[in-house]
């Protein structure tokens, strides 16, 4: 083999090039203003590894010699000229495509390797750095109006690009070649970002140019030389990685649009990327194209299921073919109104997009599957023809169309017939989407008679045509805009996107039942479901943990300390997840929202565990706690002799500071848990501790006094200590003493307390929230004996090691956690459903208060779920980056368990609403007679005798169970409702509420029964007999 040596300048080594820098003062670049070397020569790859560059660096085959490389499609070598952009090795004698260089990490030997080839190009992979690309290609030769035109483009990119960098445009660092006017700007990214194309088009003489921002996954070549000779330099070579300037997604966000409107004032018109076969469609749209609209409306829900991409409020979603991990040139692009792939030059229906990206998973549902294979197959030029990895099984249209209706509809949707495709199952994806078909296509065509329409129609009117009213928005929503303004004109009130999305809502709920076409049912069917008002009072849904729930580990010790210490496992699994959110504490932050980066939350839980003494609570919360109180007092006992040694010396210092140094700052003792203490000393051990800390009080009673409750000026320190939830700085001014200040001081919270006295915190606390920032669970009433048996070994140990794992996180550059795009679905649909739960009927307005505080709570509960993950993994694992779609599902699940707790909690503790309490005992009686159709005040008072003389509690009760839709107002007369209709589908939806119920009633006449009989003991003196009763 023939070794080609570079010409010129001998080249010095990767060390060379290091320790020439080292004796420069340990820069490991030159200044940007500096020469790159002083006496040797450094050539490029040199002056770009040691400015730091090299994990992003990879060699290109010089443009213009054959290179090898492989047909993605066919699998075969094929031999082309080398363009000078793509990554290569040097083989024997011979060029090839590099294989993953997108994931390549080269090494020292590698440098070594790459000094020896003949006159490589030198590219940069983009993700950390990026360019924005103006490529503008106006010759240095050209002369004229359209030449100064482009050259004008690319000045004023420049001073937009600077501007947003905050820098001068002569200290922009660039990539350029001297024969041309196209040119790149390099910077580094805070944050992971897409491809960002702009065409242009000069609209005097149709000559087109392309700036374009290139982020993750592409390469750029920064060094050697352009297939048209000239050299290719760049700013690289002396501009050191951590120096080049930053570019933050909000900056990129107000950059792109600038460019665009300078353009325009140059003479450029910019060419839409819309998909060339749609021209611009305007409504009224056909019934296909509204259901199509509809889900691309909802892309959000289920194309980040799909493919890797990330959510915004943007028209168009950009995905690169690097994103793709595909070798084709163009991106896959996702619009409101359909699905266009540039790469492969093929529109996607819905359906044909899943098949084509998606995978069966293990468990039959579908999941990221990569790219197909691509090649030439019957016309088109890119279509799959086989899979890079055998094992990956695709979708038919018909699980494809399934899958899409249950992401639409929810997991109850029926699957549809394995030959369905998507044009014959339009009519079930639009019941999927809460559309009637037949409505679409009628409103497409029939004109409303003059005076008759949504405009004039009463509320009863439009509901009872809200199918109509949501077709038309769907199909016309210009009409429907004008539906709105003439309501809003005449001030009516009504809310017409309310009626629909309540009516699309309903529909899309109830698809598991068969679609009805015929007259209506049995009296009482034309009714909404009915909502459970009974809170969930089976005492199995308090104490009987959900399926996956917690993580495994963590499950079997909450089963085992449970069964020992004779509780419910629900007391065991909050005082856990609560002190393991302690030891996370401020370590650790969770971003819940996908853009808002201000709206970050650490792990630190309030929560409560309220019973009867003697039901366990203290020795759940004493096993669950003892973790951390041991790690504790080792920080303790390690940290005290230090601090006590300082403290003599400074005793001595003060008393003779001649004789005696100064000993220092005063050394810190690293503490996690505080017991009896002031909030005053409380904020001096904050001071310290950052991370944060735990209380865990005998009796939350005595927690809150010690806040200062029952003192003059209780309300002062009560605000002072709502900021140990969230972590904020406080600071406590004391009058001798001076003042205290932490600058983060978080706190966490388990106790236990008993009904009667949280009755009392709950009538003395004011309306500040702080009783509303706990999480709470109650006790079922279940009697349960302590198991004599041993500890679960294993788990006990994994749960204390997990602890202090989790209590030891120190990540070096800690940013706020996200959720991938599956999670972040999960996440948002659970929070929204949470927020509903305020319009509970009969609520109080704590109870709504404590609902407000969830968006505090869940995002804390995601984070020390996915923490735990990292606890209780093997001991050489790293800390996931991202948080899954597991771990905010088996999060959301143990949330809504504790939601049943809190909402029995409210109604009970929290001035419940005689109304509400009336209306459920009244829905009780109903679940008790199956046969009622309808129902006077007359019988409601026959059945509850505290009504009868109370017509007006009887009629807010019945307004309450209006409301819940359990009736409706059958007949009325000059007092109010005469009679009522039963919803018949309370007996089907509350069978086991009927069932408890009779068995109640059962019981209360039973104890009635054997009552009279104990009394007619009682009374049953065989002495009065005159006394002739045996001996």
């Amino acid at each position: 083999m023939t070794i080609h040596e570079p010409s010129g300048p001998r080249q010095l080594s990767w060390a060379e090039v290091r320790a020439s820098h080292s004796k420069r003062g340990g820069e490991s670049c030159p200044e940007h203003s500096e020469p790159p070397a002083p006496a040797a020569t450094l050539l490029p790859l040199d002056a770009l590894i040691a400015c730091g560059y090299l994990p992003m660096l990879r060699p290109c085959a010089p443009p213009g010699v054959p290179c090898t490389f492989r047909d993605r499609g066919t699998g075969a070598l094929v031999e082309k000229k080398s363009d000078g952009k793509v990554p290569a090795t040097f083989r024997d004698g011979k060029w090839s495509g590099m294989k993953g260089w997108r994931e390549t990490v080269p090494s020292p030997e590698d440098v070594d390797q790459w000094c020896r080839w003949p006159d490589p190009n030198w590219c940069v992979v983009t993700g950390e750095v990026a360019a924005l690309d103006i490529d503008v290609k106006i010759d240095t030769s050209e002369t004229g109006p359209e030449a100064d035109r482009g050259r004008a483009l690319v000045a004023a990119i420049k001073d937009l690009t600077a501007k947003v960098l905050g820098i001068p445009v002569d200290r922009l660092s660039m990539r350029w070649r001297d024969n041309s006017t196209s040119c790149m700007v390099l910077m580094r990214l805070a944050e992971p970002r897409g491809k960002w194309p702009l065409q242009f088009v000069d609209t005097a003489t149709e000559r087109k140019h392309v700036v374009e921002f290139l982020a993750k996954g592409q390469q750029i070549v920064v060094a050697g030389q352009h297939a048209s000779g000239a050299r290719i330099r760049s700013s690289l070579a002396t501009v050191p990685l951590n120096r080049l300037p930053v570019l933050d997604s909000a900056k990129l966000d107000e950059l792109m649009p600038a460019i665009v409107e300078t353009a325009q004032k140059l003479g450029f018109e910019l060419i839409s990327s819309k998909r060339p076969t749609e021209g611009e469609l305007k409504p009224p749209y056909s019934p296909s194209l509204a259901v199509l609209r509809a889900v691309m409306a909802r892309r959000s829900d289920w194309v980040p299921l799909i493919i890797p991409c990330s959510v915004s409020a943007d028209r168009e979603w950009r995905i690169s073919s690097a994103d793709l991990d595909r070798d084709l040139e163009e991106d896959l692009a996702i619009f409101p109104d359909g699905i266009h792939d540039y790469g492969t030059e093929r529109t996607h229906t819905p359906a044909s997009f899943i098949q084509e990206f998606g995978a069966l998973g293990v468990e039959g549902d579908i999941v990221i599957g990569g790219c197909p294979l691509y090649g030439p197959l019957a016309g088109l030029a890119f279509a799959p023809i086989g899979e890079p990895d055998p094992s990956v099984r695709r979708p038919t249209e018909a699980q494809a169309l399934t899958w899409l209706c249950q992401q639409l509809a929810g997991d109850r949707f029926p699957s549809l017939d394995e030959g369905a495709t998507w044009k014959s199952a339009m009519p079930t994806v639009a019941r999927a989407l809460g559309l009637n078909w037949e409505r679409l296509r009628e409103v497409q065509w029939f004109a409303f008679a003059e005076g008759d329409g949504p405009a004039t129609w009463g509320l009863e009117q439009l509901i009872e045509k809200s199918d109509t009213l949501a077709a038309l928005l769907a199909v016309d929503p210009d009409a429907f805009a004008r539906a709105e303004f003439a309501h809003d004109l005449k001030s009516t009130g009504v809310d017409l996107r309310k009626i629909v999305d309540d009516r699309r809502a309903a529909v899309a709920a109830g698809l598991q039942e068969p679609e009805m076409t015929a007259a209506p049912q049995t009296a009482g069917y034309d009714l909404p479901e009915p909502f459970d008002i009974f809170a969930q009072d089976d005492p199995l849904e308090l104490s009987t943990l959900p399926l996956d729930c917690l993580p495994a580990m963590l499950h079997r010790w909450v089963q085992s300390e449970a069964r020992r210490k004779g509780a419910p496992e629900s007391f065991a699994a909050l005082a856990a997840v609560t002190v393991a959110s302690v030891a996370v504490g401020a370590s650790l932050r969770i971003q819940p929202r996908a853009r808002d980066t201000d709206f970050t939350q650490p792990a630190s839980l309030w929560a409560a565990i309220v019973a009867e003494p003697g039901r366990g609570k203290s020795p759940v919360i004493s096993a669950a706690e003892k973790p951390l109180r041991e790690l504790d007092a080792e920080w303790y006992a390690a940290g005290k002799g230090k601090h006590d040694r300082w403290s003599s010396a400074m005793q001595a210092h003060r008393k003779k500071p001649k004789e005696n140094p100064d000993p220092g700052p005063e050394p810190l003792i690293r503490r996690i848990v505080v017991d009896d203490i002031t909030l005053e000393q409380q904020v001096r051990v904050h001071a310290q501790n950052p991370r944060g800390l735990m209380r865990s009080p005998d009796e939350l009673l005595g927690f809150f006094g010690s806040l200062g409750q029952y003192k003059k000026g209780a309300e002062g320190d009560r605000s002072q200590a709502l900021r140990l939830f969230e972590g904020r700085p406080i600071t406590v001014d004391r009058v001798g003493s001076g003042s205290v200040r932490a600058d983060q001081a978080l706190m966490g919270v388990i106790a236990g307390t008993q009904p009667q006295k949280l009755s009392e915190i709950a009538r003395n606390l004011g309306a500040d929230g702080m009783l509303q920032r706990f999480l709470f669970v109650i006790d079922d009433g279940v009697e349960r004996v302590a198991i004599d048996e041993e500890p679960d070994a294993e788990a006990v140990a994994a749960y204390r090691r997990a602890l202090r794992r989790l209590a030891a996180i120190e990540l070096p550059h800690p940013m706020p956690l996200k959720m991938v795009p599956g999670a972040q679905r999960i996440f948002r649909e659970a929070s929204a459903s949470i927020g509903r739960l305020r319009h509970v009927p009969g609520s109080s307005v704590a109870w709504r208060g404590h609902l407000d505080k969830w968006g505090l709570f869940l995002p804390r509960i995601v984070l020390t779920f996915h923490a735990l993950q990292y606890g209780f993994a093997l001991e050489d694992a790293a800390f996931p980056a991202e948080i899954d779609a597991a771990t905010v599902r088996r999060a959301v699940n143990f949330a809504r368990f504790l939601l049943r707790h809190s909402l029995r909690l409210y109604q009970t503790f929290f001035a419940p609403d005689p109304a509400a309490a009336e209306a459920r005992a009244i829905a009780g009686y109903l679940l008790t007679k199956p046969g009622t159709e309808t129902f006077t005040p007359r019988n409601i008072s026959d059945a509850r005798k505290d009504l009868r003389s109370d017509r007006r509690q009887l009629f807010a009760a019945m307004a309450e169970l209006e409301e819940a839709g359990w009736c409706a107002v059958d007949e009325r007369s000059g007092e109010g409702p005469a009679r009522w209709r039963v919803n018949p589908k309370i007996h089907a939806r509350f069978q086991a509420q009927a069932a408890r119920e009779k068995e109640e009633r059962s019981r209360k006449r039973r104890a009635i029964a054997e009552a009279g009989e104990a009394r007619k003991w009682v009374n049953a003196d065989k002495l009065s007999d005159g006394g002739n009763s045996e001996d």
